[in-house]
Order: C-alpha cells, then structure tokens, then sequence
C-alpha cells in the first residue's frame, strides 16, 4: 500500500472496504513496511473517506488505531502534530484526544504555533470527540 494508491481510490467508498484499508495501512506500518509520514498521509485521505459515509469506523479497526496514534503522539513536531489532529477528529478517536489535552498539561515547552494548533482544535471539538457529526444532526 502507498499513499497514491489511496489517493486513486473514489472519494466515496463502502464502510466495509474503507475499515479493510484502515487495518491494511496499520498492519504495514507495524511490520514496518510504512514510515510514519506516509502512513499519516494515508490515515487522513482513508479518514476523508471515511467522513463522506457518515458513519463511525466500526470499533474492532477503531480501537486498535486510537492506542497506535496515542503511542505516536508527540508535541515536537508540527506536522505530526497536525496530521494526528486531522484524524483523531474525523474519525472521533476520544483516547487519543484525551492523550492530547492531557499532553499540554504534561509539556510546559511546547513550540507556540504547536500549542495553539493543539488548543485551537480542543476549543473547535469541545465535548464531542466521539461524534464527529454533532454539528450535522442539527440538519436532520
């Protein structure tokens, strides 16, 4: 798997198809066959995706990848940092978000832009990091 395969799938799949590539992307990244930028690239377009169905990633591939970017969490780099965010959001990942809050109390030299990427996105999701369609349901 490679993030251009990905990027060549349609930007609407089925909820079954896309949690298969979610387990695919974890299994090669912990046998090591993806570095971690490319299988953060990869999260976030199979976490577009998954935010086009409107529905949870079904818990048995949730789970798993909630405690693996919990493990990959770190406040040193931006662009991890970022892409983390990106997915734990859509995707609705609460263990995570709550490693993240509980990051910014822990590390009191956090970069600046870090930080307010960080608090910015606490703010923006409030109590609802495992519906990442609260602010849809007013639409129903």
């Amino acid at each position: 798997m490679n993030l251009s395969d990905i990027e060549k799938q349609p930007d609407v799949m089925d909820i079954q198809q896309l949690a298969t590539l979610f387990q695919q992307a974890i299994l090669e990244f912990e046998c090591k066959q993806l570095q971690q930028k490319e299988f953060l690239d990869i999260l976030i377009e199979l976490a577009d995706r998954q935010a086009r169905t409107y529905e949870l990633l079904e818990m048995h591939t949730r789970n798993p990848l909630d405690q693996l970017l919990c493990e990959l969490w770190n406040t040193d780099c931006y662009e991890d940092v970022d892409s983390i965010l990106y997915i734990v959001v859509n995707l609705g990942l609460r263990k995570c978000f709550q490693r993240i809050k509980q990051s910014i109390q822990e590390n009191k030299h956090i970069d600046e832009a870090i930080l307010q990427e960080i608090n910015e996105t606490i703010v923006e999701v409030g109590e609802h990091i495992s519906n990442p369609y609260f602010d849809l349901e007013k639409y129903k």
